[in-house]
């Protein structure tokens, strides 16, 4: 019979994590980055620029088509690939038995995982409700004022919350030394800090995520911790390196976006000015690419 081990994930070696477990890890994070940009592409570009307004904008049963999709095509995605990073990270891996302390990390991860879906969740329900009192002609109110309150404001602030507290978890409880990430995880960095900026003004709560946004340095400060504050170490760990970029790339995208548009107007009431934010994403990356990569020569040769 072969020998089971309980293992804590903090303490795991490098030679012990497979490679095909780091490869679906950043396919992983790279749908997280990426995937809500469909509403910048198909909403933004095709829908109010080239005019196909009938893409995000069709009514159906009184909700547009960019809510149904979210709903029903982007969210249960989203939960899949939050499930599988908290799978790749805790565990259990083969012949691996969790240790009491790595299950509780577990089940709390999978917790605020589940606190995020579950806000999307109130935001869809509580749009479905707005839409139909706009449709009976009443857009004011204590009532209608009370749940455009939860829909825009509430439940904003718990995604956000748990949001950037499941990525900091994971980013100070994976095993240490997963280094074969490189440039891939400075660019899902990059993508993740765009990603979240222009998610956070769409959500109007830039200066919540901005606090929210500083749990993600804090865990890459605790990373390097765990690491015996060896730099050379710990700049070659994927979650740090990812982490790293994230964290300080957000808010530059937020200063950015507002010095760009004179404020944090909404992508969504741009109308045929929301290509503008299509070409502010491109230029961000190209742009925050080449100096995290002229800064990861510069680290890496300090690092040796």
């Amino acid at each position: 019979m072969p020998q089971t081990t309980s293992i804590n994930s903090t303490l795991i070696n490098t030679h012990l994590i497979p490679a095909s477990e780091s490869k679906e890890l950043r396919w992983l994070m790279l749908f997280v980055c990426i995937a809500y940009h469909y509403k910048v592409i198909f909403c933004g570009l095709f829908g109010k620029v080239l005019g196909y307004t009938w893409i995000c904008n069709t009514m159906i049963h009184g909700v547009t088509t960019n809510h149904w999709f979210e709903q029903l095509v982007y969210i249960p995605l989203l939960w899949y690939v939050l499930y599988r990073m908290i799978v790749v990270v805790f565990g259990p891996h083969r012949r691996e038995v969790l240790g009491k302390s790595v299950q509780t990390k577990k089940v709390l991860a999978l917790f605020f995982a589940t606190m995020f879906i579950y806000a999307t969740g109130i935001h869809f329900t509580n749009t479905v409700e707005i839409y139909s009192r706009v449709h009976l002609n009443i857009s004011s109110g204590p009532l209608y004022e009370q749940i455009f309150w939860i829909d825009e404001v509430l439940s904003h602030w718990i995604q956000f919350f748990f949001y950037f507290l499941f990525f900091a978890w994971l980013i100070v409880y994976d095993r240490l030394d997963r280094d074969d990430g490189s440039y891939i995880a400075i660019f899902t960095g990059l993508l993740h800090g765009l990603e979240r900026a222009i998610g956070v003004i769409e959500g109007d709560n830039p200066y919540s995520a901005l606090v929210f946004g500083s749990w993600i340095l804090i865990a890459c400060g605790i990373r390097w911790k765990n690491h015996q504050k060896d730099f050379s170490r710990v700049w070659k760990d994927f979650f740090f390196r990812h982490g790293l970029t994230f964290g300080v790339s957000m808010p530059i995208g937020i200063a950015s976006y507002y010095l760009v548009f004179n404020g944090f107007v909404q992508p969504s009431t741009m109308g045929d000015s929301a290509w503008k934010v299509i070409v502010f994403g491109v230029l961000f990356i190209l742009i925050g690419f080449t100096l995290a990569v002229a800064s990861d020569s510069f680290l890496s040769k300090k690092s040796k």
